[in-house]
């Protein structure tokens, strides 16, 4: 961990010391460069954002002044020609033409170029400064932006704890007002929309019904990130206060602790991890309108007498007890074999019925599953939903305190929760994971709404603070850290090294491993010719 050793002090100590100390060597390698992405819904400000972060090193934790690498600019250098007029043609060109690369070359191309764009970067710097080039230089690489899965993965498996992963988020009439500002009609800017997120160009196997991702998929990415910036303010000093106070955090530079809403997320995706659910882990935790904490409740098979079925102490888990679906029939997802049923019935009815003929029977049965809306059905789990569990826990603890309260959820509610929800008197729902098929504002809208100016509905809200993912290394700290000699210590901003120790020693390594597939994929040969990093 780092932070744990002031810099430049070993953590051994013996009164014999050999000439050589490995401690001090080993933290001579240790890095203070970041390399933070940021991945947000398309008219969210993620480049403000990455501006608000650039400057913010710049200018209070001295950081050296670095380009921001943007992925749409990779995408113009080695994709197809972009119209140079801002608008929807180009936006739109942007998004085939990356597209277009993750097909060609991978669909986690784009991070690749930017891994590259950063060795090399190093390489320059290591060239000029010779001998004085040193490992604790304060340099943070910022990449706008990340938009699937891959891109995400190829970043973390290169940079580990070194990366910091951000969603910038703003609210849907925020994020048309701004796309609609570069004289975009209603229905573009619906279309962008809904390409962004992964709603259109979507290819599926019309053998199988899987789809095939290559794209854009930002709903499924942005819930990974570490931090979430919800920007529902057009102010730079929204986003400069918000920004700043996720690098003190990161760099440890004055003592935050977790919000309410930072605390009962992480409460409810701890409760995730009592779900043996073959389908989902999903939390839930439910707070009173002052913010304290209830209840938790996560998704499994209800057990006679109350609650559900458990690991504990007085019964081994994989008794006969216990009735969940792992332990059933070879472990089979109840739903997902109803859904079969269903589509099979459906098949066969229309084969009967002279509809279809009986030769396409496999193929049909395969595009009825494939169907998004079959596919969203979850009437046949035999599990309760986290948010439900939460509810009747709170019920049986402090019933009158759930009215006016907030749910923290760790996936958007399905429309059956959310009309518990209302029911229950609860105010807001925070969520993290978003979730297509819920049906829960258009069964509901007299009830339900995404808009959190309006204060007379439920409002289902994307949460904002730190990932419960990175809430303990972020918030806790060793003994004796925070203060010596009973005084809180001051630590510079200016000096202030990264939570997380990271050695420079694998980087260029792991780095010339991305750069070397890129030459193989024979990408550069589309440019003019340059030197590429890690490779001779």
């Amino acid at each position: 961990m780092g932070g744990a050793t002031p810099r430049g002090v070993s953590s051994l100590s013996s009164s014999k010391k050999s000439k050589f100390d490995t401690t001090a060597a080993i933290e001579a390698t240790h890095t203070d460069e970041l390399v933070i992405a940021l991945c947000g819904p398309i008219g969210s400000p993620i480049h403000s954002a990455a501006n608000a972060i650039k400057s913010k090193l710049e200018e209070d934790f001295g950081y050296e002044p670095r380009d921001i690498i943007t992925l749409s600019r990779l995408i113009e250098k080695y994709g197809r020609t972009i119209p140079p007029q801002n608008g929807f043609e180009r936006k739109r060109a942007l998004i085939e033409a990356g597209d277009e690369l993750r097909g060609k070359y991978g669909a986690g191309v784009l991070a690749e170029l930017a891994i590259n764009e950063i060795a090399i970067e190093r390489d320059i710097e290591r060239e000029r400064s010779g001998k004085n080039f040193h490992a604790r230089r304060r340099v943070c690489h910022i990449i706008d932006s990340i938009k699937n899965q891959q891109e995400l993965d190829v970043l973390r498996l290169v940079y580990r704890d070194m990366l910091y992963f951000i969603g910038v988020y703003s609210p849907l009439p925020t994020r048309e007002k701004s796309l609609a500002s570069d004289g975009l009609s209603q229905t573009e800017v619906h279309s962008l929309i809904d390409i962004d997120s992964g709603e259109e160009l979507k290819i599926i196997n019309r053998n199988t019904g899987e789809e095939i991702k290559y794209g854009q998929t930002v709903e499924d990415t942005f819930p990974q990130a570490d931090f979430f910036l919800r920007i529902d303010s057009d102010t730079d000093t929204q986003i400069r206060t918000r920004v700043e106070r996720f690098l003190q955090i990161i760099l440890g530079t004055r003592i935050w602790t977790p919000t309410a809403a930072e605390t009962a997320m992480y409460a409810a995706a701890s409760a995730a991890g009592n779900s043996a659910c073959l389908s989902r882990q999903v939390g839930a935790a439910l707070c009173d309108e002052n913010g304290e904490l209830i209840s938790v409740g996560w998704n499994d098979v209800p057990r006679f007498g109350g609650s559900l079925y458990s690991a504990d102490e007085k019964a081994d888990p994989r008794s006969e007890n216990d009735k969940r679906c792992w332990n059933l029939s070879g472990g089979v997802c109840n739903n997902d074999q109803e859904k079969k049923r269903l589509s099979e019935l459906i098949v066969d009815e229309l084969i009967n019925g002279s509809v279809l003929v009986s030769e396409n029977r496999e193929r049909a049965k395969n595009l009825v599953l494939g169907n998004k809306k079959i596919r969203g059905l979850i009437e046949f789990s035999r599990s309760i939903h986290a948010e439900m569990q939460a509810i009747l826990a709170a019920g049986h603890l402090a019933g009158n305190r759930i009215r006016g309260g907030k749910l923290y959820c760790t996936t958007y509610p399905c429309h059956s929760c959310a009309r518990h929800i209302v029911a229950a008197g609860i105010a807001e729902v925070y969520y993290i994971e978003p979730y297509r098929k819920s049906l829960a504002t258009k069964l509901h809208s007299d009830s339900i709404t995404e808009d959190e100016n309006d204060a007379g509905k439920l409002r289902i809200l994307p949460y904002d603070g730190v990932a419960p993912s990175r809430f303990l290394k972020l918030f806790r700290t060793l003994p004796d850290s925070r203060k010596s000699e009973g005084k809180m210590l001051k630590v510079d901003p200016k000096t202030a090294a990264p939570r997380f120790d990271k050695t420079l020693a694998a980087l260029p390594e792991l780095e010339a491993f991305v750069v070397k597939g890129l030459k193989e994929k024979r990408i550069f040969d589309s440019v003019e010719p340059r030197k590429e990093a890690g490779v001779e």
